[in-house]
């Protein structure tokens, strides 16, 4: 980092307190923002807002849906420069019969518990500190520094897809998800597929009558499992991680005494850059046929499952690992940790698949560590927090540019 640059990136950085940036992540969590919520993610994003508002950052909320704004903040630049993107997501995953109390944060070994602090709360509250260290530092930047603070990221992505119809619109943009204080501009698109499978009703007692819908289903797990799982495991991708099958639900028949006439299994696909979505159908419906030709009776139909997506496909995303904002997270990483980050792939898939595919902002993923995203014990790293928003700082000042104010 310039002389200049690093002068300014050390004002900023002594106005983002790691207890500051601390509470604000508890505040949060405090909160809850679910689905089972009856007003989902409204009073944390009113809360956000106000504490962006309280500190001089021009911050509003733009409703998605009814009680779910997105809370849009910025540092306006003066003109003449890049601007930058910093996105995450104010809803959460139920508590789950959690083994901790879910919304009553506390920290213990330098591990803030609670559900939401790891995802994505942690990275949300690390970059809102971001925006709010420059405004304390009265550092004035030449492009826009965006918050974009979202609803539904763990549903269908309504939020962020808000953003990609009616702006606001960065050159580049960040996602703070967990990586371990990696850096990860890529990861593998996503498809869930319900897959029903069509049997003749009778009764138990006279089971040759009928046509049994789970033995179908069975007959296409044995295929997946002996067929397709071995050749997307072969498949190799330059950018992501292999491509993957998980068969996650089934369901089907109505009692012992029946043949089943229906069965249904939900199925999560990931797919990598060289795949495309017509590939990943079509290599379901091949195994339909195949299984048709040793049985006949053999009938199945394949469906999106429609929870999974708005109107826009789960697609991978891939930046170049060169891209500017891969470079200034590289440099602002080692100037606040001492040792330069790894470069690797996210293992699930994150709204910055829409940023880069559909708004046309090339969007890489770095957020905090910790465990427990989704499971019954959930900490962020407080360490991580601080390091986080103090990277986030750092990469703006080198993608927006700026000099301190007189």
């Amino acid at each position: 980092m310039p002389a200049r640059g690093s002068d300014q990136f050390e004002k900023v950085k002594k106005k983002i307190a790691k207890g500051e940036v601390e509470k604000l992540v508890k505040d949060m969590v405090k909160i809850p923002s679910h689905p089972d919520v009856p007003t989902k993610e409204k009073e944390v994003a009113e809360f956000l807002n106000e504490f962006l508002r309280d500190e001089g950052v021009d911050s509003r909320l733009r409703l998605v849906e009814k009680d779910r704004p997105n809370v849009v903040a910025v540092v306006r630049g003066e003109g003449g420069g890049k601007s930058l993107m910093l996105n995450g997501h104010t809803d959460t995953v139920p508590p789950y019969d959690m083994d901790i109390p879910p919304f009553t944060p506390k920290v213990v070994s330098g591990k803030l518990y609670g559900r939401g602090s790891l995802d994505m709360k942690g990275g949300l509250g690390a970059m809102a500190m971001a925006l709010v260290g420059i405004r304390r530092a009265r550092v004035k930047l030449a492009g826009d520094l965006f918050l974009t603070a979202v609803v539904g990221e763990e549903r269908q992505s309504e939020g962020t897809e808000d953003v990609v119809l009616k702006g606001p619109r960065a050159d580049m943009g960040i996602v703070g998800e967990p990586t371990d204080m990696e850096i990860q501009p890529s990861h593998r698109g996503l498809e869930w597929f319900e897959i029903h499978f069509h049997g003749k009703a009778a009764h138990g007692g006279q089971a040759d009558r009928g046509v049994n819908a789970i033995s179908m289903a069975a007959r296409f797990v044995n295929a997946v499992e002996k067929d397709l799982q071995p050749r997307l495991r072969a498949r190799k991708s330059k950018h992501t991680l292999p491509s993957t099958i998980n068969l996650g639900v089934i369901q089907g028949g109505q009692q012992p005494s029946s043949v089943a006439d229906h069965c249904v299994i939900k199925v999560d696909r990931r797919w990598i850059p060289e795949e495309n979505l017509q590939k990943v159908f079509q290599e379901m419906y091949d195994l339909f046929d195949s299984i048709k030709k040793e049985d006949p009776r053999f009938k199945a139909t394949l469906k999106r499952d429609p929870s999974n997506m708005l109107t826009m496909t789960h697609v991978p995303n891939v930046v170049s690992p060169s891209h500017q904002v891969v470079r200034a997270l590289e440099s602002g990483a080692r100037t606040v940790t001492g040792k330069a980050p790894k470069v690797t792939s996210f293992w699930g898939w994150t709204d910055a698949a829409l940023l880069t595919h559909f708004g046309k902002m090339p969007t890489v993923i770095f957020g905090p560590g910790g465990a427990g995203a989704h499971a019954r014990t959930e900490y962020v790293l407080v360490e991580d927090l601080v390091n986080c928003s103090r990277i986030y700082s750092s990469a703006a000042l080198q993608i927006c540019g700026g000099k301190q104010a007189v």
